[in-house]
Protein backbone atom coordinates (compact mmCIF):
# COMPACT_ATOMS: atom_id res chain seq x y z
CA UNK A 1 0.00 0.00 0.00
CA UNK A 2 2.62 2.64 0.86
CA UNK A 3 4.70 1.78 -2.62
CA UNK A 4 1.43 2.37 -4.20
CA UNK A 5 0.64 5.74 -2.17
CA UNK A 6 4.73 6.44 -3.11
CA UNK A 7 4.21 5.71 -6.75
CA UNK A 8 0.86 7.99 -7.12
CA UNK A 9 2.83 10.98 -5.16
CA UNK A 10 6.00 10.29 -7.62
CA UNK A 11 3.44 10.44 -10.50
CA UNK A 12 1.47 13.54 -9.26
CA UNK A 13 4.85 15.29 -8.77
CA UNK A 14 5.71 14.59 -12.72
CA UNK A 15 2.88 15.53 -13.81
CA UNK A 16 2.94 19.23 -11.95
CA UNK A 17 6.76 19.66 -12.79
CA UNK A 18 6.01 19.10 -16.71
CA UNK A 19 2.84 21.26 -16.51
CA UNK A 20 4.68 24.29 -15.12
CA UNK A 21 7.22 23.61 -17.59
CA UNK A 22 5.04 23.63 -20.42
CA UNK A 23 3.47 26.98 -18.91
CA UNK A 24 6.47 28.41 -18.77
CA UNK A 25 7.61 27.38 -22.22
CA UNK A 26 4.09 28.50 -23.64
CA UNK A 27 4.54 31.96 -21.62
CA UNK A 28 8.27 31.93 -23.02
CA UNK A 29 7.20 31.27 -26.76
CA UNK A 30 3.72 33.59 -26.28
CA UNK A 31 3.70 36.68 -28.14
CA UNK A 32 2.00 40.29 -27.03
CA UNK A 33 0.67 43.32 -28.66
CA UNK A 34 0.68 46.73 -27.57
CA UNK A 35 -1.26 49.12 -29.77
CA UNK A 36 -2.76 52.71 -30.33
CA UNK A 37 -6.22 53.72 -31.96
CA UNK A 38 -5.94 57.48 -33.23
CA UNK A 39 -8.28 59.71 -35.52
CA UNK A 40 -7.16 61.24 -38.90
CA UNK A 41 -6.24 64.68 -36.50
CA UNK A 42 -4.33 62.66 -33.91
CA UNK A 43 -7.14 62.37 -31.10
CA UNK A 44 -7.38 58.92 -29.30
CA UNK A 45 -10.54 56.88 -30.68
CA UNK A 46 -11.88 54.93 -27.80
CA UNK A 47 -13.91 51.96 -27.90
CA UNK A 48 -12.09 50.89 -31.12
CA UNK A 49 -12.64 47.51 -31.85
CA UNK A 50 -9.39 45.61 -32.97
CA UNK A 51 -9.79 41.90 -34.53
CA UNK A 52 -6.53 39.63 -35.35
CA UNK A 53 -6.32 37.08 -37.82
CA UNK A 54 -4.08 35.06 -39.71
CA UNK A 55 -2.29 36.22 -43.12
CA UNK A 56 -4.92 34.60 -45.60
CA UNK A 57 -7.33 33.46 -43.35
CA UNK A 58 -9.63 36.78 -42.93
CA UNK A 59 -12.45 34.53 -42.18
CA UNK A 60 -11.56 32.76 -39.14
CA UNK A 61 -10.97 36.16 -36.56
CA UNK A 62 -8.87 34.88 -33.53
CA UNK A 63 -9.13 36.74 -30.78
CA UNK A 64 -10.40 40.51 -30.20
CA UNK A 65 -9.85 43.59 -27.99
CA UNK A 66 -11.46 46.85 -27.55
CA UNK A 67 -9.23 50.32 -27.10
CA UNK A 68 -9.88 52.50 -24.11
CA UNK A 69 -10.33 55.89 -23.19
CA UNK A 70 -6.87 56.89 -24.49
CA UNK A 71 -6.87 54.88 -27.51
CA UNK A 72 -4.85 52.63 -26.19
CA UNK A 73 -5.19 48.28 -26.11
CA UNK A 74 -3.36 45.19 -25.41
CA UNK A 75 -3.34 41.94 -26.96
CA UNK A 76 -1.25 38.65 -25.27
CA UNK A 77 -0.49 34.89 -25.00
CA UNK A 78 -0.28 34.80 -29.22
CA UNK A 79 1.27 32.47 -31.69
CA UNK A 80 4.45 33.20 -33.11
CA UNK A 81 3.39 33.90 -37.07
CA UNK A 82 2.23 36.04 -39.55
CA UNK A 83 -1.17 38.15 -39.15
CA UNK A 84 -3.39 41.03 -40.20
CA UNK A 85 -4.99 43.55 -37.56
CA UNK A 86 -8.99 45.17 -38.51
CA UNK A 87 -9.56 48.19 -36.42
CA UNK A 88 -13.44 49.54 -36.95
CA UNK A 89 -14.66 52.09 -34.68
CA UNK A 90 -18.04 53.76 -34.95
CA UNK A 91 -18.00 56.83 -37.42
CA UNK A 92 -14.92 55.52 -39.62
CA UNK A 93 -13.53 53.88 -42.17
CA UNK A 94 -12.24 49.97 -41.35
CA UNK A 95 -8.38 49.59 -41.81
CA UNK A 96 -6.98 46.12 -42.39
CA UNK A 97 -3.28 46.37 -41.52
CA UNK A 98 -0.08 45.40 -43.25
CA UNK A 99 1.26 42.32 -42.69
CA UNK A 100 2.99 41.60 -39.63
CA UNK A 101 5.50 39.11 -37.91
CA UNK A 102 5.17 38.03 -34.25
CA UNK A 103 8.03 36.91 -32.74
CA UNK A 104 8.76 34.69 -29.57
CA UNK A 105 9.54 36.97 -26.46
CA UNK A 106 9.58 39.94 -28.60
CA UNK A 107 6.54 42.45 -27.70
CA UNK A 108 5.32 44.18 -30.63
CA UNK A 109 3.98 48.12 -30.72
CA UNK A 110 1.12 49.06 -33.96
CA UNK A 111 -0.38 51.72 -34.53
CA UNK A 112 -3.70 52.14 -36.72
CA UNK A 113 -4.79 55.84 -38.09
CA UNK A 114 -8.94 55.71 -39.04
CA UNK A 115 -10.62 58.32 -40.80
CA UNK A 116 -13.87 59.44 -40.97
CA UNK A 117 -16.37 57.23 -43.46
CA UNK A 118 -19.77 58.18 -44.76
CA UNK A 119 -23.11 57.02 -43.14
CA UNK A 120 -22.45 53.06 -43.86
CA UNK A 121 -26.39 52.59 -43.50
CA UNK A 122 -27.13 54.71 -46.49
CA UNK A 123 -24.95 53.12 -48.37
CA UNK A 124 -25.35 49.18 -46.88
CA UNK A 125 -21.75 48.05 -46.59
CA UNK A 126 -20.20 45.15 -44.57
CA UNK A 127 -17.32 47.16 -43.68
CA UNK A 128 -15.08 43.56 -43.22
CA UNK A 129 -16.82 41.79 -46.61
CA UNK A 130 -16.10 45.40 -48.58
CA UNK A 131 -12.51 45.63 -47.37
CA UNK A 132 -11.59 42.27 -48.06
CA UNK A 133 -12.66 42.66 -51.75
CA UNK A 134 -11.16 46.03 -52.53
CA UNK A 135 -7.49 44.54 -50.51
CA UNK A 136 -6.82 48.41 -49.13
CA UNK A 137 -4.97 49.65 -45.98
CA UNK A 138 -7.90 52.29 -45.76
CA UNK A 139 -10.45 52.16 -47.85
CA UNK A 140 -13.32 54.93 -49.47
CA UNK A 141 -16.55 53.57 -48.66
CA UNK A 142 -19.00 52.99 -51.91
CA UNK A 143 -22.16 50.78 -52.62
CA UNK A 144 -21.43 47.17 -52.81
CA UNK A 145 -22.55 44.83 -55.20
CA UNK A 146 -22.81 41.33 -54.55
CA UNK A 147 -20.61 40.54 -57.62
CA UNK A 148 -18.42 43.21 -58.08
CA UNK A 149 -17.46 46.66 -56.51
CA UNK A 150 -19.78 49.98 -57.75
CA UNK A 151 -18.15 52.80 -59.32
CA UNK A 152 -17.99 55.67 -56.43
CA UNK A 153 -18.61 59.17 -57.73
CA UNK A 154 -17.82 62.22 -55.95
CA UNK A 155 -18.64 66.14 -57.64
CA UNK A 156 -18.10 69.26 -55.68
CA UNK A 157 -20.07 72.58 -57.42
CA UNK A 158 -19.23 75.73 -55.43
CA UNK A 159 -20.13 79.46 -57.02
CA UNK A 160 -18.97 82.88 -54.94
CA UNK A 161 -18.07 85.88 -55.45
CA UNK A 162 -15.01 85.24 -57.29
CA UNK A 163 -16.10 82.56 -59.97
CA UNK A 164 -17.39 79.09 -59.85
CA UNK A 165 -15.07 75.84 -59.13
CA UNK A 166 -16.59 72.25 -60.59
CA UNK A 167 -15.17 68.81 -59.82
CA UNK A 168 -15.86 65.36 -60.83
CA UNK A 169 -13.69 62.35 -60.01
CA UNK A 170 -14.92 58.62 -60.37
CA UNK A 171 -13.28 55.69 -58.80
CA UNK A 172 -13.27 53.14 -62.19
CA UNK A 173 -11.73 49.82 -59.58
CA UNK A 174 -10.16 49.30 -56.47
CA UNK A 175 -7.31 50.76 -57.58
CA UNK A 176 -7.96 53.80 -60.08
CA UNK A 177 -9.61 56.85 -59.35
CA UNK A 178 -10.14 59.64 -62.26
CA UNK A 179 -11.14 62.87 -62.09
CA UNK A 180 -11.50 66.38 -64.17
CA UNK A 181 -12.04 70.05 -63.05
CA UNK A 182 -13.18 73.25 -64.26
CA UNK A 183 -12.53 77.02 -62.56
CA UNK A 184 -13.44 80.07 -63.73
CA UNK A 185 -13.62 83.41 -62.48
CA UNK A 186 -16.03 85.83 -63.20
CA UNK A 187 -14.01 88.35 -65.20
CA UNK A 188 -12.76 85.36 -67.30
CA UNK A 189 -9.19 85.67 -67.02
CA UNK A 190 -8.64 83.03 -64.40
CA UNK A 191 -9.95 79.76 -66.59
CA UNK A 192 -8.52 76.38 -65.42
CA UNK A 193 -9.21 72.82 -67.08
CA UNK A 194 -7.76 69.74 -65.88
CA UNK A 195 -7.77 65.81 -65.32
CA UNK A 196 -5.95 63.81 -63.33
CA UNK A 197 -5.41 60.15 -62.43
CA UNK A 198 -4.61 58.35 -59.26
CA UNK A 199 -3.49 54.72 -59.37
CA UNK A 200 -2.61 52.95 -55.74
CA UNK A 201 -1.37 49.55 -56.41
CA UNK A 202 -0.10 47.40 -53.26
CA UNK A 203 2.62 50.12 -51.33
CA UNK A 204 2.67 52.85 -54.20
CA UNK A 205 0.35 55.89 -54.45
CA UNK A 206 1.09 57.32 -57.90
CA UNK A 207 -0.48 60.70 -59.04
CA UNK A 208 -0.37 61.74 -62.95
CA UNK A 209 -2.35 65.36 -63.14
CA UNK A 210 -2.27 67.99 -65.81
CA UNK A 211 -4.28 71.05 -65.65
CA UNK A 212 -3.95 74.13 -68.19
CA UNK A 213 -4.68 77.77 -66.93
CA UNK A 214 -4.04 81.59 -67.48
CA UNK A 215 -1.39 83.57 -67.03
CA UNK A 216 -0.12 87.03 -67.73
CA UNK A 217 3.09 88.34 -67.89
CA UNK A 218 4.43 91.47 -66.47
CA UNK A 219 7.43 93.96 -67.58
CA UNK A 220 10.42 93.21 -65.65
CA UNK A 221 10.47 97.15 -64.85
CA UNK A 222 7.54 99.88 -64.56
CA UNK A 223 7.61 101.76 -67.81
CA UNK A 224 8.50 98.96 -70.38
CA UNK A 225 5.68 98.19 -71.80
CA UNK A 226 4.87 100.39 -75.05
CA UNK A 227 2.39 103.92 -74.71
CA UNK A 228 -1.19 101.94 -75.20
CA UNK A 229 -0.42 99.06 -74.79
CA UNK A 230 -1.52 96.94 -71.72
CA UNK A 231 0.71 96.16 -69.06
CA UNK A 232 -0.34 92.47 -68.91
CA UNK A 233 -0.09 90.32 -71.46
CA UNK A 234 -2.18 87.24 -71.63
CA UNK A 235 -0.58 83.57 -72.00
CA UNK A 236 -1.51 80.19 -71.39
CA UNK A 237 0.04 78.10 -68.26
CA UNK A 238 0.47 74.44 -69.00
CA UNK A 239 1.32 72.21 -66.24
CA UNK A 240 2.07 68.21 -65.35
CA UNK A 241 2.68 66.58 -62.35
CA UNK A 242 3.60 62.95 -62.32
CA UNK A 243 4.83 61.38 -58.71
CA UNK A 244 4.98 58.55 -57.04
CA UNK A 245 4.42 57.43 -53.18
CA UNK A 246 6.26 54.31 -52.40
CA UNK A 247 5.80 53.10 -48.46
CA UNK A 248 9.18 51.36 -48.77
CA UNK A 249 9.27 49.79 -45.31
CA UNK A 250 6.28 50.17 -42.50
CA UNK A 251 8.31 53.31 -41.18
CA UNK A 252 9.61 54.93 -44.42
CA UNK A 253 7.82 56.59 -46.90
CA UNK A 254 9.55 57.77 -50.24
CA UNK A 255 8.11 60.47 -52.61
CA UNK A 256 9.21 61.05 -56.11
CA UNK A 257 8.44 62.51 -59.36
CA UNK A 258 8.72 65.75 -61.11
CA UNK A 259 6.58 68.94 -62.18
CA UNK A 260 6.95 70.24 -65.84
CA UNK A 261 5.70 73.84 -66.71
CA UNK A 262 5.00 75.48 -70.39
CA UNK A 263 4.22 78.74 -70.96
CA UNK A 264 2.17 78.76 -74.16
CA UNK A 265 3.41 76.67 -77.03
CA UNK A 266 6.89 78.41 -76.50
CA UNK A 267 9.94 76.90 -75.89
CA UNK A 268 9.97 78.05 -72.23
CA UNK A 269 9.70 75.21 -70.10
CA UNK A 270 10.93 73.77 -66.75
CA UNK A 271 11.50 70.52 -65.19
CA UNK A 272 11.13 70.91 -61.63
CA UNK A 273 11.77 67.63 -59.10
CA UNK A 274 9.37 66.52 -56.40
CA UNK A 275 11.35 64.30 -53.71
CA UNK A 276 10.57 63.29 -50.35
CA UNK A 277 11.22 61.19 -47.91
CA UNK A 278 9.33 60.26 -44.23
CA UNK A 279 10.88 58.23 -41.57
CA UNK A 280 8.86 57.44 -38.42
CA UNK A 281 11.33 55.27 -36.34
CA UNK A 282 8.23 55.18 -33.40
CA UNK A 283 4.70 56.18 -33.42
CA UNK A 284 5.65 59.44 -31.68
CA UNK A 285 8.33 60.34 -33.67
CA UNK A 286 8.65 61.09 -37.86
CA UNK A 287 10.88 62.97 -39.24
CA UNK A 288 10.77 64.71 -42.95
CA UNK A 289 13.03 66.11 -45.74
CA UNK A 290 12.11 67.32 -49.23
CA UNK A 291 12.55 69.48 -52.13
CA UNK A 292 9.52 70.40 -54.23
CA UNK A 293 8.34 73.23 -56.41
CA UNK A 294 5.11 73.47 -53.64
CA UNK A 295 6.25 73.34 -50.34
CA UNK A 296 4.16 69.49 -50.22
CA UNK A 297 6.45 67.95 -47.87
CA UNK A 298 3.58 65.42 -47.10
CA UNK A 299 2.10 64.49 -50.54
CA UNK A 300 -2.09 65.01 -50.68
CA UNK A 301 -2.29 62.49 -53.21
CA UNK A 302 -1.46 59.49 -50.60
CA UNK A 303 -5.24 59.73 -48.60
CA UNK A 304 -7.52 58.30 -50.97
CA UNK A 305 -10.57 60.59 -49.22
CA UNK A 306 -8.10 63.71 -50.53
CA UNK A 307 -9.94 64.96 -53.64
CA UNK A 308 -7.31 64.74 -56.69
CA UNK A 309 -7.62 68.64 -57.34
CA UNK A 310 -6.97 70.94 -54.54
CA UNK A 311 -10.62 72.40 -53.62
CA UNK A 312 -9.40 75.82 -53.93
CA UNK A 313 -10.75 79.47 -55.15
CA UNK A 314 -10.88 80.94 -58.66
CA UNK A 315 -7.63 82.70 -58.00
CA UNK A 316 -5.94 85.86 -59.98
CA UNK A 317 -4.03 84.45 -63.12
CA UNK A 318 -0.71 83.20 -62.21
CA UNK A 319 2.09 85.76 -62.75
CA UNK A 320 4.81 85.21 -65.03
CA UNK A 321 8.53 87.07 -65.67
CA UNK A 322 9.24 88.49 -69.09
CA UNK A 323 12.04 89.20 -71.27
CA UNK A 324 13.25 90.27 -74.58
CA UNK A 325 11.36 86.97 -76.15
CA UNK A 326 8.05 87.60 -74.19
CA UNK A 327 6.64 85.56 -71.16
CA UNK A 328 9.10 83.45 -69.15
CA UNK A 329 8.65 81.26 -66.47
CA UNK A 330 9.16 81.98 -62.98
CA UNK A 331 10.43 78.99 -61.14
CA UNK A 332 10.46 78.22 -57.37
CA UNK A 333 11.91 75.31 -55.50
CA UNK A 334 12.14 74.65 -51.75
CA UNK A 335 13.80 72.59 -49.45
CA UNK A 336 12.83 71.25 -46.61
CA UNK A 337 13.48 69.67 -43.15
CA UNK A 338 12.21 68.91 -40.21
CA UNK A 339 10.95 66.64 -37.18
CA UNK A 340 6.82 66.43 -35.61
CA UNK A 341 6.55 64.56 -32.51
CA UNK A 342 3.15 63.74 -30.19
CA UNK A 343 3.78 64.89 -26.37
CA UNK A 344 1.04 63.53 -25.23
CA UNK A 345 -2.62 62.01 -26.70
CA UNK A 346 -3.69 65.52 -27.08
CA UNK A 347 -0.39 67.21 -28.35
CA UNK A 348 1.57 66.98 -31.24
CA UNK A 349 4.48 69.37 -32.14
CA UNK A 350 6.51 70.05 -35.79
CA UNK A 351 9.22 71.99 -36.33
CA UNK A 352 10.75 72.28 -39.77
CA UNK A 353 13.12 74.74 -41.71
CA UNK A 354 13.28 75.20 -45.76
CA UNK A 355 15.08 77.65 -48.40
CA UNK A 356 13.03 78.77 -51.50
CA UNK A 357 14.83 79.66 -54.45
CA UNK A 358 13.65 82.51 -56.41
CA UNK A 359 13.94 82.90 -59.69
CA UNK A 360 12.10 85.11 -62.31
CA UNK A 361 9.31 85.76 -59.90
CA UNK A 362 7.11 88.17 -60.57
CA UNK A 363 5.81 90.47 -58.42
CA UNK A 364 2.82 93.46 -58.72
CA UNK A 365 1.41 95.76 -56.20
CA UNK A 366 -1.92 97.20 -55.98
CA UNK A 367 -2.51 95.18 -59.12
CA UNK A 368 0.10 96.62 -61.45
CA UNK A 369 3.50 94.77 -62.35
CA UNK A 370 6.60 96.14 -60.37
CA UNK A 371 9.43 93.50 -61.21
CA UNK A 372 11.05 90.48 -60.99
CA UNK A 373 12.47 88.80 -58.07
CA UNK A 374 15.40 86.87 -57.87
CA UNK A 375 17.15 85.16 -54.88
CA UNK A 376 16.88 82.87 -52.09
CA UNK A 377 14.49 83.03 -48.99
CA UNK A 378 14.86 80.91 -46.06
CA UNK A 379 12.90 81.00 -42.84
CA UNK A 380 12.10 78.00 -40.06
CA UNK A 381 8.14 76.99 -38.91
CA UNK A 382 6.41 76.21 -35.73
CA UNK A 383 3.21 74.42 -35.98
CA UNK A 384 1.24 73.07 -32.46
CA UNK A 385 -2.08 70.96 -32.48
CA UNK A 386 -3.73 70.04 -29.45
CA UNK A 387 -6.99 67.99 -28.92
CA UNK A 388 -8.82 69.55 -25.68
CA UNK A 389 -11.82 67.18 -27.10
CA UNK A 390 -11.41 64.23 -29.29
CA UNK A 391 -13.47 66.39 -31.94
CA UNK A 392 -11.83 69.84 -31.31
CA UNK A 393 -8.04 70.48 -32.80
CA UNK A 394 -6.71 73.66 -32.21
CA UNK A 395 -3.91 74.77 -34.15
CA UNK A 396 -1.09 77.12 -33.81
CA UNK A 397 1.50 78.21 -36.40
CA UNK A 398 4.40 80.03 -36.78
CA UNK A 399 7.17 81.38 -39.38
CA UNK A 400 9.99 83.67 -38.79
CA UNK A 401 12.03 83.99 -42.22
CA UNK A 402 14.17 86.12 -44.56
CA UNK A 403 13.80 87.31 -48.21
CA UNK A 404 14.59 89.80 -50.91
CA UNK A 405 12.71 93.07 -50.27
CA UNK A 406 10.55 94.33 -52.95
CA UNK A 407 11.28 97.57 -54.10
CA UNK A 408 9.33 99.70 -56.76
CA UNK A 409 12.37 101.36 -58.73
CA UNK A 410 13.98 98.78 -61.29
CA UNK A 411 17.70 99.94 -59.74
CA UNK A 412 16.47 99.79 -56.05
CA UNK A 413 19.13 98.09 -54.04
CA UNK A 414 17.31 94.95 -52.49
CA UNK A 415 17.81 94.24 -49.10
CA UNK A 416 16.87 91.23 -46.38
CA UNK A 417 13.83 91.59 -44.68
CA UNK A 418 12.75 90.01 -42.04
CA UNK A 419 8.85 88.90 -41.76
CA UNK A 420 6.58 86.85 -39.60
CA UNK A 421 3.35 84.76 -40.27
CA UNK A 422 1.12 84.16 -37.39
CA UNK A 423 -2.09 81.94 -37.99
CA UNK A 424 -4.77 80.17 -35.20
CA UNK A 425 -7.18 77.60 -36.77
CA UNK A 426 -10.36 75.80 -34.65
CA UNK A 427 -11.25 72.92 -36.22
CA UNK A 428 -14.44 71.15 -34.98
CA UNK A 429 -17.05 68.04 -35.79
CA UNK A 430 -20.30 67.82 -34.72
CA UNK A 431 -21.18 64.23 -35.56
CA UNK A 432 -25.11 64.32 -34.40
CA UNK A 433 -25.88 66.78 -36.96
CA UNK A 434 -23.37 65.82 -39.43
CA UNK A 435 -21.89 69.47 -39.50
CA UNK A 436 -17.65 70.60 -39.43
CA UNK A 437 -16.86 73.66 -38.69
CA UNK A 438 -13.26 75.47 -39.01
CA UNK A 439 -12.27 79.05 -38.12
CA UNK A 440 -8.90 80.27 -38.51
CA UNK A 441 -6.90 84.09 -38.56
CA UNK A 442 -3.64 84.92 -39.89
CA UNK A 443 -1.68 87.53 -40.25
CA UNK A 444 2.22 88.80 -41.53
CA UNK A 445 3.95 91.76 -40.65
CA UNK A 446 7.67 92.75 -42.51
CA UNK A 447 6.00 92.71 -46.19
CA UNK A 448 7.48 88.99 -47.18
CA UNK A 449 7.77 87.70 -50.47
CA UNK A 450 7.18 83.65 -50.66
CA UNK A 451 6.70 82.02 -53.89
CA UNK A 452 5.69 79.12 -51.32
CA UNK A 453 3.49 79.52 -48.25
CA UNK A 454 5.25 78.20 -45.48
CA UNK A 455 2.16 76.02 -44.26
CA UNK A 456 1.44 74.65 -46.99
CA UNK A 457 -0.24 71.19 -46.38
CA UNK A 458 -0.42 72.02 -42.85
CA UNK A 459 -3.24 74.63 -42.25
CA UNK A 460 -6.85 74.53 -44.19
CA UNK A 461 -6.46 78.34 -44.52
CA UNK A 462 -3.64 79.98 -46.23
CA UNK A 463 -5.76 83.17 -46.65
CA UNK A 464 -4.70 86.30 -44.61
CA UNK A 465 -6.93 87.38 -42.40
CA UNK A 466 -10.24 86.06 -40.40
CA UNK A 467 -11.96 82.57 -42.90
CA UNK A 468 -14.18 79.93 -42.40
CA UNK A 469 -15.59 76.88 -43.69
CA UNK A 470 -18.93 75.25 -42.54
CA UNK A 471 -20.03 72.16 -44.24
CA UNK A 472 -23.23 69.98 -43.18
CA UNK A 473 -24.38 66.71 -44.15
CA UNK A 474 -28.09 66.53 -46.11
CA UNK A 475 -30.62 64.08 -44.14
CA UNK A 476 -31.01 61.10 -46.68
CA UNK A 477 -34.59 61.88 -46.56
CA UNK A 478 -33.87 64.70 -48.66
CA UNK A 479 -31.14 62.97 -51.01
CA UNK A 480 -32.10 59.69 -50.79
CA UNK A 481 -29.25 59.10 -53.86
CA UNK A 482 -25.77 59.06 -52.15
CA UNK A 483 -24.34 61.22 -49.84
CA UNK A 484 -24.58 65.33 -49.87
CA UNK A 485 -23.03 67.84 -48.19
CA UNK A 486 -23.98 71.87 -48.34
CA UNK A 487 -20.90 73.77 -48.08
CA UNK A 488 -20.10 77.55 -46.97
CA UNK A 489 -17.17 79.39 -47.15
CA UNK A 490 -15.49 82.76 -46.58
CA UNK A 491 -12.01 83.76 -46.70
CA UNK A 492 -10.32 87.21 -45.76
CA UNK A 493 -13.48 88.50 -44.55
CA UNK A 494 -12.14 91.74 -43.17
CA UNK A 495 -10.40 92.70 -46.30
CA UNK A 496 -6.87 92.99 -45.43
CA UNK A 497 -5.10 94.22 -48.48
CA UNK A 498 -1.72 94.74 -49.74
CA UNK A 499 -0.21 91.68 -47.44
CA UNK A 500 2.08 89.94 -49.52
CA UNK A 501 1.94 86.59 -47.33
CA UNK A 502 2.04 83.04 -49.24
CA UNK A 503 -0.11 82.64 -52.45
CA UNK A 504 -1.24 86.54 -51.89
CA UNK A 505 2.75 86.96 -53.24
CA UNK A 506 2.83 83.91 -55.87
CA UNK A 507 0.24 85.98 -57.29
CA UNK A 508 0.75 89.09 -56.89
CA UNK A 509 -2.61 90.57 -56.14
CA UNK A 510 -3.70 91.69 -52.80
CA UNK A 511 -6.17 89.18 -51.27
CA UNK A 512 -10.12 90.13 -51.89
CA UNK A 513 -12.78 89.18 -49.47
CA UNK A 514 -14.88 85.84 -51.65
CA UNK A 515 -17.34 84.08 -50.26
CA UNK A 516 -18.60 80.93 -51.82
CA UNK A 517 -21.15 78.05 -51.20
CA UNK A 518 -22.01 74.83 -53.20
CA UNK A 519 -22.99 71.32 -52.64
CA UNK A 520 -21.07 68.18 -52.76
CA UNK A 521 -22.09 64.76 -52.94
CA UNK A 522 -20.70 61.01 -53.35
CA UNK A 523 -22.90 58.51 -55.05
Amino acid sequence: MRCLLCGFLSSLLLVAVAAATAAATERAEACSVTGLVTDHRGAPVPHAIISLFRDGEENKVLVTASSDRSGKFFLSRLSPGVYRFLATARGFQTLISERAELLPGRPAHVSFTLRPAPDAKAFGINPVKYQNRRNRGIFNAAPAADSAAAADWRVTALVGSSGYDAQVSVEVSPELEVGALLRRDWEGQATAIGGALRYAPDRHRLMIRATSSQAISAPRAPGEASPGEPALGAARRYELRVADAWQATPTLQLAYGFDYVQVGRASEDAWLPRLAARWQPCASLQAHAALTPDGQAAPDWTAPEQPLFASDFPTPPALLAADENGPALARHLRAEAGLAWRLSPKAAVSVFVYQDRLEGHALALEEQPVERVDGRAQGSGLVVAYHPHRRLTITTAYALGRAPAGARAADAARPMTTYQVVAVVAEMAFPARGARLAIGYRGATGNPIQAIDPFAARLPFTDSGLSFAFAQAIPSWLAPLGRWEAIIEGRNLDERRGELAGLGAMFGFPQRRIVRGGLRMRF
